[in-house]
């Protein structure tokens, strides 16, 4: 039997050999990098504001002292009971529309109070006579302001301010116990000092004031250099208030009282600020982490004192900012695997808490990104 000649193999196989060989390594290289490449995704989050309202209570303790409750900080609490009388000047005028008619101040330098009757005379240096319109007490070291009348109203015109004596005084009497006007008595179409709405407001505004301060500087001898720097708040209660005077009342002056429970809580910010971001952090939904808390934004209100234990609860509202955590739903590996740098950036592009986002792979050249999430990481800025 004649053997067949032997099959001659052309240059075009071992072409067509080699290029499905190159291929076949390509596959297995794309494949390759598709499983075992790696995907570094940096995020910068968008950061959005975070505000609550808190009750945090403040305790009368060492401003260093320890308080394991989360809700609560140390701080200094005092309570002064506080009262204050003054004179104050009368703003308001009327006019006269009959016989001259206006106030005098009636001034007593004994120990002892001197009662003077209705139509009590008081005679100035001109010989000029005036009268009380009602009867008075002058107490002892002490003055009052009395509404008197002309006693020769027809002739009367004015009365400059001057100083007047009591006839019905004995002479020994009478330059210890003496009358003293401040303004000008004048006949109808004249005008008088009158007591005012606003003169008691302001008197009651000036006293509250005063005693505030008076409060304030007795509270800061109590506390260290560095202390008296720290954030100090007041509440104010009126226990009583009055004056000898009311509107309309013909008086040049008048005296107001007020008496007042002050309560001063001095704390350190410092610490409140780090209870709020503990109170803070708490309400934020699981996507988001507390980034700052901004002290500033802070704003404090009395809500009880307790006088008893010793301690304030304050309503605090404060804002701060929020960012997007690691871990959250939007940041998932899988739903990313696989795509392109484009594809990636274009599907955070839809959420309001993601501002940029940077795509590395490696190895470079990578087209996509890994299809194994586990090789897929995130970072948040």
């Amino acid at each position: 039997m004649v053997p067949l000649p032997s099959p001659k193999i052309g240059r075009g196989f071992w072409y067509f050999v080699a290029l499905f060989a190159l291929a076949g390594v390509g596959v297995l290289a794309v494949v390759g990098v598709s499983l075992y490449g790696r995907a570094e995704i940096i995020v910068t989050a968008a950061q959005n504001q975070a505000s609550g309202e808190f009750v945090v209570t403040v305790r009368d303790l060492p401003f260093d002292a320890t308080v394991t409750d989360p809700t609560a900080l140390p701080g200094k609490i005092s309570e002064q009971t506080v009262e204050l009388s003054k004179t104050f000047p009368s703003t308001g005028t009327a006019t006269t529309t009959g016989g001259a008619f206006g106030a005098v101040k009636l001034v007593n330098t004994t120990g002892t109070a001197q009662p003077l009757v209705a139509t009590t005379r008081l005679l100035a240096p001109n010989g000029i006579l005036l009268r009380l319109r009602e009867r008075v007490v002058v107490p002892p070291n002490g003055q009052i302001v009395a509404a008197v009348y002309p006693d020769q109203p027809a002739s009367f015109q004015t009365l400059a301010p001057t100083r007047m004596t009591i006839p019905g005084l004995s002479s020994v009497l009478q330059p210890k116990i003496f009358a003293e006007s401040t303004t000008t008595l004048a006949t109808a179409g004249g005008t008088v000092p009158v007591v005012t709405v606003q003169d008691l407001q302001q008197a009651e505004l000036a006293l509250t004031t005063a005693l505030t301060q008076q409060a304030q500087t007795a509270f800061n001898a109590t506390l260290g250099e560095r202390e008296r720097l720290y954030t100090k708040m007041v509440s104010q209660e009126t226990v009583e208030s009055g004056a000898d005077a009311k509107v309309g009342d013909q008086r040049q002056e008048f005296t107001a009282h007020l008496q007042m429970k002050i309560i001063l809580l001095a704390f350190n910010e410092e610490r409140l600020a780090g209870v709020i971001r503990g109170l803070l952090s708490q309400q934020m939904p699981f996507t988001h982490q507390l980034v700052n808390v901004a002290p500033s934004s802070f704003r404090y209100e009395t809500e009880r004192y307790d006088a008893v234990r010793k301690e304030i609860s304050l309503k605090v509202y404060a804002e701060g900012e929020s960012a997007l955590r690691v871990g959250s739903p939007i940041l998932n590996p899988a739903v990313v695997a696989g795509l392109t740098k484009t594809q990636i950036i274009n599907h955070f592009k839809q959420y309001s808490e993601i501002k940029s986002v940077h795509v590395h792979f490696t190895p470079e050249g990578l087209p996509r990104a890994p299809r194994s999430p586990s090789r897929i990481t995130f970072t948040v800025r």
